[in-house]
């Protein structure tokens, strides 16, 4: 059934996960679990909205601003830093591709973690 909601939700728009930054996404979700990782790919997604806002001015960054909204107690896991290494991976691979939106990404792997989470009261 998730795949099956993943596949509606990417084929609405013409937008496709990259598939280089696919398999990361994917470590994400596998590290930290459907709602852990739907947490951290929305603090992700909002200190990439940040960083955009802020272009053009002096600013901290992507990771200042995803660290600032994870916490001081964020990273002490296995799990956690390989998501947050999978993260920076994902960055990477999206600055080589001029093509390939960060914001787009993001969404996309936040698809994929509400998708395996466990079906809410009001979906049943």
């Amino acid at each position: 059934m998730a795949n099956d909601y993943r596949e509606r939700l990417m084929s609405a728009s013409n937008d496709r996960p990259h598939p280089l930054v696919d398999p990361y996404l994917r470590i994400i979700l596998s590290a930290l679990g459907p709602r852990r990782a739907t947490a951290f790919l929305t603090a992700a997604l909002k200190a990439h909205q940040e960083e955009r806002a802020r272009e053009g001015t002096i600013q901290l960054g992507f990771c200042a601003y995803l660290s600032d909204r994870l916490g001081e107690t964020w990273g002490r896991t296995l799990a956690e830093i390989s998501a947050w290494e999978a993260m920076q991976a994902v960055r990477r691979l999206v600055r080589a591709d001029p093509e390939t939106d960060l914001g787009r990404q993001l969404s996309h792997g936040l698809a994929l973690a509400v998708a395996s989470g466990p079906a809410t009261t009001a979906a049943r």
